[in-house]
């Protein structure tokens, strides 16, 4: 029968060491008040023992737990494990990790952004959807910071940063109708999400500002099988769109497929199709999808010095970003 290995404690280490429980508190605390040579007597005593520090333990005395709650919609697409993974990277320059909990839109994601805080987080990231009033108030009241990645809100005690989506909708059509397009489609995604409603809005006031009515609109919902299916649809018309421009990369990836293997048409001879969010699938060859940029690296490094900032100030007004997109001109658009 295999005994279970017990956890060495601080107490051990610091009696192998030579030194108090306090010491050994102080080697393992990030800028704390040690001497080399205590140092150096407490780590070796750690690595015999297997000791590792109880960051919960820890958070009691600190009051900080290095986590950050992050808060996530729908989990099944390429933009969602691209951002996480951005997230990860950034919280770990600020020596923080992330709690991922999973939320439901449909709720305004309050039930998950209040959860997070079961968990003494140090801060609370959501990324999709909206939180109401009453859920920003009580995260305020248990101090911890609340940001939004992805929705542009004027709140007090919220931080926010999102995408300007709008500019980037814009440049669409801009690029296609000079490039001679002239038979423009929408594919849409999730109406009730942000993003969604600025590039619809704006996609179809640029094209209405040049001259050019919206040809034909589908509705998807930002998944691959929505987009694939609306294509068929759209591009199986007469007259068939010159030009289709899809509310995400993963509905364009979709129209990609439906648009040369089930209707059999050349992209982008017969049909321009552009996306939104530049997810590295896009950079793939099979695809050679023409995109708007997110700018997601650039906009998580602003978003951890918005949260280091909160964090140092709790009592900042809070602040709005909105970083330029830019369009990716590859292979599937003739621009």
């Amino acid at each position: 029968m295999t005994r279970e290995r017990r956890r060495a404690t601080a107490v051990e280490v610091a009696k192998l060491a030579g030194v108090s429980q306090s010491a050994v508190s102080r080697c393992f605390t990030d800028g704390a008040s040690v001497s080399p040579q205590m140092r150096a007597r407490v780590l070796a005593a750690a690595e015999r023992l297997a000791y590792r520090p109880n960051a919960i333990a820890r958070s009691l005395t600190t009051q900080r737990t290095n986590l950050v709650g992050v808060v996530m919609g729908d989990l099944d697409g390429p933009f969602q494990p691209y951002l996480f993974e951005a997230l990860t990277r950034g919280l770990a320059t600020l020596g923080k990790q992330p709690l991922l909990l999973r939320g439901d839109p449909a709720d305004g994601l309050g039930g998950a952004s209040m959860a997070a805080l079961d968990y003494q987080v140090d801060a609370v990231i959501v990324t999709a959807g909206s939180v109401s009033p009453a859920t920003v108030r009580a995260v305020m009241e248990l101090g911890a910071p609340l940001l939004l990645y992805g929705r542009a809100v004027e709140q007090d005690g919220v931080d926010s940063i999102c995408c300007d989506n709008r500019l980037g909708a814009a440049l669409v059509a801009e690029a296609l109708v000079a490039a001679g397009h002239r038979r423009i489609a929408y594919l849409a995604g999730r109406p009730t999400a942000f993003s969604e409603q600025e590039r619809n809005a704006a996609f179809r006031a640029a094209l209405d500002g040049l001259g050019v009515p919206l040809a034909a609109l589908g509705q998807g919902d930002y998944g691959y099988d929505s987009g694939y299916r609306e294509a068929l649809r759209l591009l199986g018309g007469d007259p068939r769109p010159d030009a289709l421009f899809c509310g995400n990369d993963v509905m364009a990836f979709g129209a990609l497929d439906a648009a040369r293997t089930a209707l059999g048409l050349r992209v982008p001879e017969d049909v321009s199709i552009i996306g939104f969010d530049d997810v590295p699938m896009a950079a793939w060859p099979s695809f050679a999808l023409t995109t708007v940029h997110n700018p997601v690296d650039g906009i998580v490094t602003t978003l951890m010095g918005m949260l280091e900032r909160r964090l140092a100030e709790p009592e900042a007004g809070p602040v709005l970003h909105r970083p330029a997109p830019r369009l990716v001109r590859r292979g599937s658009a003739r621009l």
